[in-house]
Parts: C-alpha cells; sequence; structure tokens
C-alpha cells in the first residue's frame, strides 16, 4: 500500500511545523540563559570592583650597612 504524495505532503508539512515549533522554544531559552549568564556575570565582576584585594603590607627590616649609616 503506497501513500499517496497528497498524505505525504501533509505529513512532512506537519513534521515542519512541529520542528519550527521546537527551534523557536529552544532559541527562546537560549535567549533567557544567555540573559541570565550575563547578569551573574555582571554582578561577579562588580563584586571584584567592589572589594578590592586588601594590600599586602612588607616589613623591611634595615640591612647592617642601613644601621652603620644611621648610628
Amino acid at each position: 500500500m503506497a501513500l499517496e504524495n497528497t498524505e505525504v505532503l501533509e505529513n512532512l508539512k506537519s513534521q515542519l511545523n512541529e520542528v519550527t515549533t521546537q527551534i523557536n522554544t529552544l532559541a527562546d531559552t537560549r535567549l533567557k540563559l544567555l540573559g541570565a549568564v550575563d547578569v551573574l556575570e555582571q554582578i561577579e565582576d562588580s563584586k571584584k570592583v567592589d572589594n578590592p584585594p586588601e594590600p599586602v603590607e612588607e616589613v623591611v627590616e634595615p640591612s647592617p650597612l642601613e644601621e652603620v649609616l644611621e648610628g
């Protein structure tokens, strides 16, 4: 039993509509994910700017030559 061209065409159009709907849904989801990633990256970047690392204080001992010159 062979399918008629009209039946095949109807099935293909139905599949195309289904796939198009899925693609549109995925595109919307992708856009939302990109937005969420962007917002979270901005939040993390602002934390780096707002809270710079504490400067490390270096203790330097005077050399023996400096002690002789000062004394």
